[in-house]
């Protein structure tokens, strides 16, 4: 009974999807009622087929309704994928739960339907193969039909300029054959001139002058009547051709720079291509020794990186099993991301050249035109200049401010979590007793230069970037007083730098209980430690063993990652040696930037 059940239901289904087939059969093509009730039938068609069986919606050629296909073989629109819930890297048919696994571009790199994009291009533009004849009633293809004059059933193919009647060939013959007529001048439909236009208010007076006062702009074209005694009288105004011939000036202009658009546009989509492509990889066609062709795959920055995520994790075998695949997460991640940013770049693109290519085509059609009609286009042609104006404007900002960059860079930590971006970005806090030289430090990093030594109220913060490094430094006051606050900084600290006065003998007792009561702190556990021993340049300044030994710090520092650098604040000595070991312990050895 069930498969009975589903069988009528699949039968019922295909007759309703394939019943716009048959309303067309009885409809006789020829006249204008017959191509209306042709574009009738075809737009309720259009509404009940080509729709998307989850949201209902009409398919459309680009957007979020483009139809695209899922391994199973059903279509489903662009907008309805999206809102899937993806299982891994999978996602599964609304319709029999069968599974399409995704690539790096997500749902864009699904293949489009391109059979029903096809079948909705020939229904929205008229051009359905069987019912041709219907397209010339219509009016579809763009070349009205001319009757012949003489005879109706004939095509005219051409006119004569004196008696001003539209011949077929054959006619043509027929009424021209005595010697006077055999003069007259005729001339291919394609050749024929102009018409003029006949004034609307009089019938009998052809339209030769064009008002140019504003308020008259909606309806500027007159005759010499009009101009002398009618509506227009006094009114500036023009004669009609040189007018005509002026807005045409001007639509070459514009098409000359909807043409430079055009390709700024289209190099701007070959590169969002190009990009695409560097990301993804491909196939390319070698030749080997014998001259035997073959495909060789081209890995793409996406594969690199991931490439370089497995050979990191590879050394680490089972324990930094679940490291690698969360690590190869967040590359897919913002690979999805930067690919479906890009896809849809091009897809903008995409509409914004087809919008732009209408416009050319509207532009070539008023050009075309008598002069009335060039005249009345003005309006028009100059809304549509400015929309292609901003349009540009705004195309150029994007391309001006965005990097078109294929590469991906990859950094990772000493604790096997992996960075993507150009800086990694570490918090570090400066921490010393008053007078030790912290914030001159600072600041020589900074803006690398001295800054006579001011004691320090409350903190200053300052961003030091250094290779692939951005140090935000937090450079808390060392007095008395500001030390209980110190443990408000801790917090997320990667990196603790504690500065010592190497001049100072006698308050080297202080700074190491101060520096053993920082290490107790259970939010600085695994944060590294950084000793600069400071004023390296002044007479009599304790050594770095000196200070080690003092300071205790092999005991003190016992199961910690620590070092100890002298430094001269004033000349910058020995600050970026410890910005490199910092480096070096925060990213893993021989990882660079994946491009």
């Amino acid at each position: 009974m069930k498969r009975q059940e589903t069988e009528r239901k699949t039968t019922l289904d295909v007759r309703r999807k394939s019943s716009w087939f048959t309303e067309l059969s009885p409809v006789r093509v020829g006249t204008s009622a017959s191509a209306a009730k042709i574009c009738l039938v075809i737009a309720a068609a259009y509404n009940r087929v080509l729709e998307c069986g989850v949201c209902e919606d009409v398919f459309s050629l680009q957007g979020d309704k483009v139809p695209r296909l899922l391994l199973c073989g059903h279509t489903v629109c662009h907008d309805c994928l999206t809102r899937l819930p993806l299982h891994g890297r999978a996602i599964r048919c609304p319709f029999d739960r069968q599974v399409t696994d995704l690539g790096d571009s997500g749902v864009w790199g699904l293949k489009k339907n391109f059979a029903l994009l096809e079948l909705l291009e020939r229904l929205q533009n008229g051009h359905i193969g069987q019912y041709g004849a219907a397209e010339e009633a219509i009016g579809i293809s763009g070349e009205s039909i001319i009757r012949c004059d003489e005879d109706e059933a004939h095509v005219a193919s051409v006119y004569c300029t004196v008696c001003a009647t539209h011949l077929c060939s054959e006619c043509s013959q027929v009424t021209h054959s005595t010697k006077t007529l055999a003069k007259h001048r005729r001339v291919p439909l394609a050749d024929k001139p102009h018409e003029k236009t006949m004034c609307s208010q009089h019938q009998v007076h052809a339209i030769e002058f064009v008002c140019l006062e504003e308020g008259c702009q909606t309806s500027p074209l007159m005759c010499c009547v009009c101009k002398e005694y009618g509506k227009h009288q006094g009114h500036k105004h023009s004669v009609l051709e040189p007018e005509a011939n002026q807005i045409r000036a001007s639509i070459l202009d514009m098409a000359h720079c909807i043409r430079t658009f055009t390709e700024e546009i289209s190099d701007y989509s070959r590169k969002l291509v190009g990009i695409v492509q560097h990301i993804e990889g491909g196939e390319q066609i070698v030749e080997d020794g014998i001259a035997m062709a073959h495909t060789e795959h081209v890995p793409g920055t996406a594969e690199n990186a991931r490439s370089c995520v497995r050979a990191y994790f590879s050394d680490l075998h089972e324990t930094l099993c679940r490291q690698e695949e969360m690590a190869l997460s967040v590359v897919d991640a913002h690979v999805r991301e930067k690919l479906i940013w890009l896809r849809q770049q091009q897809e903008d693109m995409t509409i914004l050249l087809s919008q732009v290519s209408t416009a050319c085509l509207h532009c070539e059609k008023t050009l075309q035109q008598d002069d009335c009609r060039v005249v009345l286009a003005k309006q028009e042609i100059t809304r549509l200049l400015e929309t292609l104006q901003k349009q540009q404007q705004q195309f150029t900002e994007v391309a001006d401010h965005i990097q078109l960059d294929a590469s991906i860079p990859v950094t990772f930590t000493k604790d096997n979590r992996v960075h993507i971006g150009p800086k990694m970005e570490i918090r570090v806090v400066t921490l010393g007793l008053d007078g030790a030289g912290k914030t001159t430090i600072l600041f020589k990093l900074k803006q690398d230069e001295f800054m006579q030594p001011i004691p320090t109220i409350g903190f200053n913060v300052e961003t030091v970037e250094y290779k692939n490094l951005k140090f935000t430094i937090w450079d808390v006051g060392g007095k008395h007083k500001l030390r209980p606050l110190w443990k408000h900084y801790y917090l997320n600290t990667q990196a603790v730098v504690f500065v010592v006065d190497s001049s100072h003998r006698d308050r080297v007792s202080e700074a190491h209980s101060e520096l053993a009561k920082l290490l107790t702190e259970k939010e600085l556990r695994d944060a590294l430690l950084l000793i600069f021993a400071n004023k390296q340049d002044v007479a009599g300044a304790l050594s770095v063993e000196e200070i080690t030994e003092l300071l205790s710090l092999h005991k003190l520092c016992c199961g910690r990652s620590w070092y100890i650098q002298g430094c001269d604040a004033r000349s910058g000595m020995g600050l970026y040696e410890g910005l490199d070991w910092l480096s070096r312990q925060l990213v893993a050895a021989g990882v660079l930037d994946v491009a």
